[in-house]
């Protein structure tokens, strides 16, 4: 988040020990009270970590209050100042019998929160009912969308489930059929072409034994390599 800052020219008057004592009723998250500096806080929530977010921290010193602000991403800062400015001239309305405040210090950012708020209200009631009905009218296309979309969704889950199901099916059928040893196998396959005299269908081989004919190309394969039997040249 960034962190913004706007300071108000402000000269104490009275000691700020009762200030603190009205702030305390006011329900911020914290204060803390030194010698001609009392500061209030407003949390908005804690991240993972338990780290605070800070909303906002208002510090009354000697010569000046403070403002400080966090402006999260994607957001205009002017925009969120705009939604803090009257908290604050509410506080500072609070601490009016504390200082002597200087209303120009004030012009600067009153006018800047102006010129946002005329962004949000320049167009007249009737070109915001239009907006508004066009907003509602395509929040209720897309929720009938919606809800579509998930009848879909948890039809295709279905699907889903099903295909892995199978698919853990086959799975443990090939585990299966890929029990036998590489030494077993090729043991079947010399006495198969044995007792066939000297020939080998691989397809059939393959039905009968239940091996996939890739392992059955590398047992016949390893027996040609090991000298135990050859190619038959036609």
């Amino acid at each position: 988040m960034e962190e913004e800052q706007i300071s108000i020219k402000a000269k104490l008057k009275k000691d700020l020990n009762s200030l603190a004592r009205l702030m305390g009723e006011l329900g911020f998250s914290k204060i803390a009270f030194a010698k001609n500096k009392l500061t209030v806080e407003k949390i908005k929530g804690h991240d993972l970590s338990g780290k605070p977010f800070l909303e906002y921290r208002m510090v009354f010193g000697k010569d000046s209050i403070n403002l400080t602000y966090n402006v999260p991403p994607k957001k205009s800062k002017r925009a969120v100042l705009l939604n803090l400015m009257p908290t604050f001239l509410s506080v500072l309305q609070v601490a009016e019998d504390y200082y002597e405040l200087s209303p120009s210090s004030m012009y600067g950012h009153i006018s800047g929160v102006l010129k946002e708020a005329t962004k949000f209200m320049g167009k007249d009631a009737v070109e915001l009912s239009a907006a508004l009905s066009d907003i509602e009218a395509k929040h209720t296309e897309l929720s009938a969308k919606y809800d579509g979309l998930m009848r879909s969704s948890e039809a295709n889950a279905k699907i889903l489930l099903e295909a892995e199901r199978r698919r853990d099916e086959l799975a443990n059928r090939v585990n299966t059929l890929t029990k036998i040893s590489d030494d077993s196998l090729r043991e079947s396959l010399y006495d198969w072409i044995r007792m066939h005299g000297g020939s080998i269908n691989v397809r059939e081989f393959s039905k009968t034994n239940s091996v996939s004919i890739p392992r059955i190309e590398e047992g016949l394969n390893s027996l040609i390599a090991e000298g135990f039997i050859k190619r038959r040249l036609d």
